[in-house]
């Protein structure tokens, strides 16, 4: 109790009088010693005490997370990133590419495509304009089937954007049996009014022998 009321004297401890009895009481007490009474600028100072203890462990919490886990994943993703940068320029993930024109089959053992026509449809759609191209597809194996979808099929402006047909005639793919041919199916692209079509691009599937490689032709237009 004696070393109790020193630290009632010392100033730096001192907080308001008891505005119940008027006694001094440290400033970290809630409640006076005397009698009882509530403290409220001991509990405000105790409630920022505890506001920034909360403030400083979630500034640790942040720093801990950003060097233990953001650093070392940024770390992989500029390395990953890098290998993979240094693969394309070396021509390692670039699959074979093959420049055709019109009318001019091109395949392998297992699949040929020739591309008949590519014009400009007469409809518009908004800003939009219809580009119509029309390609044959044989299945050239005398066993099993290959499958081409649509999304094989990409349209490339001279501004280097790309775009997706609407199905390969009436549908999304073709499976094609031992042999099998489709002639004339057309494809829907709808790109811009002013877009300039440089080439359509078709990547072989993954269901033929080159799978591997999944070279792309490139039909001129």
């Amino acid at each position: 109790m004696h070393q109790l009321r020193n630290d009632i004297t010392d100033p730096d401890m001192a907080a308001k009088r008891c505005p119940k009895c008027g006694s001094t009481n440290p400033r970290y007490f809630t409640h006076c010693v005397e009698c009882g009474a509530k403290l409220e600028e001991g509990a405000k100072k105790v409630g920022n005490t505890l506001a920034y203890v909360k403030m400083g462990l979630i500034l640790c919490l942040a720093v801990v997370i950003i060097v233990y886990i953001v650093l070392p994943v940024y770390q992989h993703s500029v390395t990953i990133g890098k290998n993979a940068s240094e693969a394309i320029s070396a021509g390692q993930t670039l699959p074979p590419r093959i420049e055709s024109s019109l009318n001019r089959p091109v395949g392998n053992s297992d699949l040929q495509i020739t591309m008949n026509s590519a014009r400009n449809g007469d409809n518009t759609f908004n800003s939009n304009r219809f580009f119509l191209v029309s390609v044959t597809l044989k299945n050239v194996r005398s066993t099993g089937n290959i499958t081409v979808y649509s999304n094989d099929f990409t349209l490339v402006d001279t501004d280097g954007n790309s775009y997706s047909p609407y199905g390969i005639g009436s549908k999304v793919l073709y499976d094609l049996g031992p042999s099998q041919q489709v002639s004339g199916a057309e494809m829907i692209f709808v790109i811009p009014q002013k877009a300039s079509v440089k080439e359509i691009l078709f990547t072989f599937p993954g269901t033929s022998v080159l799978a591997g490689n999944r070279p792309v032709v490139a039909f001129v237009v």
